[in-house]
């Protein structure tokens, strides 16, 4: 309509046309104003909660970081105190050699290399080296799965809960090739494992049972993180192993470590120099070692191990069973 009609028209009638063409102005600059305040606004609220969950990401590895590196502190040390450094207890042989229904239980202080004239001797006079690996399955598992395959030679591995597709097939390979799987914690979480017997065997029975769902094993050995000599548990280690025991679950410490669990990483050769120097001490070495995804030396330190041991006729290196001399580094 134009100007000058609208001019021509009654009072009431113009206020009328001049209020709806305010509204429809009014409507198309909301229509176009408040999607451009939303979309601000949103967009600044979405840059404040990004930045919030960048600082929380940061946060919780700093705090990751932080415990694996204690966690790996605590289980790389022998903190109980005995009165001769060393017990042990007589092993059972049968005419081949073999070792049947063994205990042998050593405390130590922290010289995981004790006088090796307190070991218990084995049968045949051989020396028998078990090597075991923590924390795995990892990609560095499957690297040292394939270097003890290379030297025909049987581990152990005590997992931890990873669900993860490949670490499925990890473990199914573990149990193809021979070796032994063991319990090491589903979460390794030192807080919530050690919290109460209860929490620590509602960790246990998850990975028991999700060892045999993967491989069909129903395991009877274990190694309780860091060690059954451990300062971080409120229930009593000692306790703790003899309910294990009276479930016919058999528990492992080590009296040699290549330090690889150090909060300091070391390389290959001085891992491999603290396997075999601790193995001269022993006539029956349980070695700790890790097969975590950041223990790439620990890889290269296996090749150097096993390539010195196989060349030995006098050392027999195998996997651990339930019929394994025990070394605790508590007495029960």
């Amino acid at each position: 309509m134009a100007k000058q009609d609208v001019d021509n028209l009654p009072e009431n009638r113009r206020k009328r046309i001049k209020r709806l063409k305010k509204l429809i102005v009014g409507t198309v600059i909301a229509a176009i104003v408040i999607p451009v305040i939303l979309c601000i606004f949103f967009g600044v609220r979405l840059h404040i909660v990004k930045k919030d969950l960048d600082n929380s990401r940061a946060q919780m590895e700093a705090m990751r970081e932080e415990l694996e590196q204690y966690s790996s502190e605590v289980e790389d040390s022998v903190l109980v105190e005995a009165p001769n450094n060393m017990q042990s207890a007589t092993q059972n042989f049968d005419g081949e050699g073999s070792i049947i229904n063994s205990r042998t239980t050593l405390t130590s202080t922290g010289n995981e290399n004790a006088n090796s004239s307190q070991d218990a001797e084995t049968a045949d006079g051989k020396k028998r080296v078990y090597l075991t690996f923590d924390d795995g399955p990892s990609d560095n598992t499957e690297e040292i799965l394939d270097i003890l395959k290379k030297y025909d030679v049987k581990a152990t591995f005590f997992v931890v809960g990873n669900t993860s597709e490949h670490g499925q097939e990890l473990l199914k390979r573990i149990v193809e090739e021979g070796h032994s799987i063991g319990i090491h914690s589903y979460s390794h979480k030192y807080s919530a494992i050690y919290d109460s017997e209860e929490s620590f065997f509602e960790d246990f029975s998850k990975i028991s049972d999700y060892i045999y769902d993967v491989t069909g094993v129903r395991t009877q050995i274990c190694r309780l993180p860091g060690g059954s000599s451990n300062t971080v548990s409120k229930i009593s280690m000692a306790e703790l192993v003899r309910s294990l025991n009276e479930q016919n679950i058999e528990c492992f410490d080590w009296n040699i470590s290549g330090g690889d669990a150090s909060g300091q990483k070391l390389s290959a050769s001085a891992i491999s120099n603290n396997v075999l120097k601790g193995i001269d001490r022993f006539q029956t070495a349980v070695v700790l070692l890790h097969d975590g995804a950041d223990k790439d030396s620990t890889v290269e330190a296996l090749d150097i191990v096993l390539k010195e041991l196989t060349e030995n006729d006098e050392i027999i290196i195998d996997k651990i069973t339930e019929n394994t001399p025990v070394i605790l580094h508590i007495s029960l």
